[in-house]
């Protein structure tokens, strides 16, 4: 299968290491830098040759029996060039191009549409566990829940995202049925108060299901849909599923990462889940994409993917931003948790300008901010 993704090259260590790959040099990458992945390596060395020729960038790469094609220059003249010599492959590029520039649109979770051409939207993380890296339990119990619900709907969240189990790889699986009692109730209790769309962060489908009959409408599935029964769950209530890249397993530390080309793999990966994940039922418009920083990477895989985020826009689906607070932040700054504010919003800035559409947080009052604030920016209006 022919794909095709936009580059985001603006730094000088990526566009060097991508040009060299393709016997280019980095220089030559101006313009619209595209990648056309599973192309014959016959026909890709033709192409190249062909528009070469013609005065445009343009490079293989052998992987496998397939290659990858890249070709880089002014977008229409490129896909004028292209069309005159592959039209398939042309409206393949010409469609990547599109992804890159236009917003996603809306988001479906169980006839709910999100707009996502706007400024982004907050999520606001409940931890409805007692051993939470960020809150240690402060807001374990339905009502301690639901009173920091609303706290983070007064600054402003725009989705509440619930989960009764940490990350942490020190702490034991939750059980199922433990699982079930922390979540279900508050989900219950949200949904009965507010009318906010609610996420469930889990990767089991027994968790998933519940918090879907309890009043959910998103499904975080850390796991990289290792399951194909959250997908299915997902597809039969409607709900939304955010597919997530790890390498390893949730709770399962992997502090020895190894990538030959990160934003490629994960790019792969995401594809293939995301295909499985329709193929299972679930809606395109109902599907987001999550590169999953600091799960299986190490830090220098996840500056790339924050560095390059704007690439996986050319997936089809609204980019999910779950930075806060996260583990390569606390390793480059050197601070505990508690004081990465700083650091995950100079995350969220670049992803927002990089096309995320939802950001994940523990602090929704600042990120709200700061979202507003970009899309004042951008549009040159006012309070958002």
């Amino acid at each position: 299968m022919i794909t095709a993704r936009v580059l985001s090259l603006d730094h000088a260590g990526d566009r060097q290491e991508v040009a060299a790959r393709f016997g280019l040099i980095a220089d030559d990458l101006d313009g619209t830098v595209i990648q056309v992945g599973g192309v014959d390596p016959q026909a890709a060395a033709r192409l190249a040759a062909v528009l070469a020729a013609d005065g445009a960038a343009a490079g293989v790469a052998r992987d496998g029996d397939r290659a990858d094609l890249l070709v880089a220059g002014r977008a229409p003249a490129l896909l004028a060039a292209l069309r005159a010599r592959d039209p398939a492959l042309a409206e393949c590029c010409a469609e990547a191009v599109r992804r890159a520039h236009e917003p996603p649109p809306p988001l479906v979770a169980r006839g709910r549409r999100l707009s996502l051409d706007g400024r982004p939207l907050v999520v606001g993380i409940l931890n409805a566990t007692p051993d939470s890296f960020y809150d240690r339990g402060r807001h374990f119990g339905v009502d301690r829940s639901l009173a920091r619900a609303e706290a983070m709907l007064e600054e402003g969240a725009d989705v509440i995202e619930v989960g009764g189990e940490t990350a942490r790889p020190s702490e034991p699986v939750v059980p199922v049925a433990e699982e079930v009692a922390r979540v279900r109730p508050v989900i219950e209790a949200i949904a009965a108060r507010w009318p906010v769309p609610i996420g469930i962060d889990t990767y089991k489908p027994e968790v998933a299901r519940a918090a879907l009959e309890a009043g959910a409408s998103i499904v975080n599935d850390i796991s990289g849909l290792a399951d194909d029964r959250v997908a299915e769950v997902a597809a039969a209530a409607g709900a939304a599923l955010v597919v997530m890249h790890i390498q390893g397993r949730p709770k399962v530390a992997n502090p020895h990462a190894r990538y030959e080309r990160v934003v490629d793999e994960v790019y792969a990966f995401l594809a293939a889940r995301t295909a499985r994940a329709e193929a299972l039922g679930v809606a395109r418009q109902s599907l987001l994409v999550d590169p999953g920083f600091s799960f299986g990477k190490r830090p220098a895989h996840d500056l790339a993917l924050v560095r390059r985020l704007r690439e996986f826009r050319g997936l089809g689906y609204p980019i999910y931003l779950a930075a806060s607070r996260k583990n390569f932040i606390r390793d480059l700054m050197g601070l505990p948790f508690d004081e990465l504010l700083e650091g995950t919003l100079a995350v969220v800035a670049v992803g927002v300008r990089a096309g995320a559409r939802l950001v994940r947080t523990h602090d929704v009052r600042a990120t709200r901010r700061l979202v507003a604030m970009l899309e004042a920016i951008q549009t040159g209006e006012g309070r958002s």
